[in-house]
């Protein structure tokens, strides 16, 4: 059988590997990428917004973002944050490298804005017994950060208070527990003619 010759550079295949008519350096690609991809972290807590939502930073979550933006015939694709390179995998294996920069715009997410300022919706009183107040505080700490944040912890000689600040999920967190709790709210201003108010939550253990 006799040689093929690549049209476009003229390597034969004694030389070189060939896909179907052309020689693997000139078979024809079509993958569009971005110039570049740009994306916001916190500073403060290291999220990332990405798709309009903040969420904790991983490499999987920016390569996945890039490649969404990549378009073509490939049949698989992966990301490499460090080299800011994807690689695409074509039909018969053929493995296509694309330079993607990435571009990290640094900011304040808003609940990082909010946590040096003081900002709290909710106050989760506890009162009762103090071990048990120390105990079930934890809990609602590590049940709650995964929601909101915790803005402060207060020591009163009454009990334990929580500065919580997302009151609904206070709200959603007490009612998955089946906990009772007497709910006072105090208006504290408004926002754009909206009234902001401040909620309490009284818990006796």
């Amino acid at each position: 059988m006799s040689a093929l010759i690549c049209p476009k550079c003229g390597k034969t295949s004694d030389t070189v590997a060939f896909i179907e008519a052309f020689c693997v350096e000139c078979y024809p690609v079509s993958i569009k990428v971005p110039d570049k991809v740009e994306f916001e972290q916190c500073t403060r807590c290291g999220r990332a917004r990405l798709k309009g939502d903040w969420t904790p930073y991983t490499d999987k979550k920016i390569g996945d973002l890039v490649l969404a933006k990549c378009r073509g015939d490939f049949e698989s694709a992966g990301y490499d944050v460090e080299r800011q390179t994807a690689v695409f995998t074509m039909k018969h294996g053929v493995k296509v490298e694309r330079l993607i920069p990435l571009e990290m715009k640094k900011t304040i997410c808003p609940q990082c804005s909010r946590i040096s300022g003081g900002y709290f919706e909710a106050i989760i009183q506890l009162r009762g017994n103090r071990a048990k107040m120390e105990k079930y505080a934890l809990m609602l700490i590590s049940r709650l950060e995964k929601k909101t944040f915790i803005a402060k912890t207060e020591e009163k000689d009454e009990g334990l208070d929580l500065y919580v600040g997302n009151s609904k999920a206070v709200v959603a967190l007490m009612g998955n527990l089946g906990v009772r709790a007497l709910i006072t709210k105090k208006l504290v201003g408004r926002d754009q003619g909206k009234r902001l108010y401040r909620t309490t939550f009284m818990v006796r253990l």
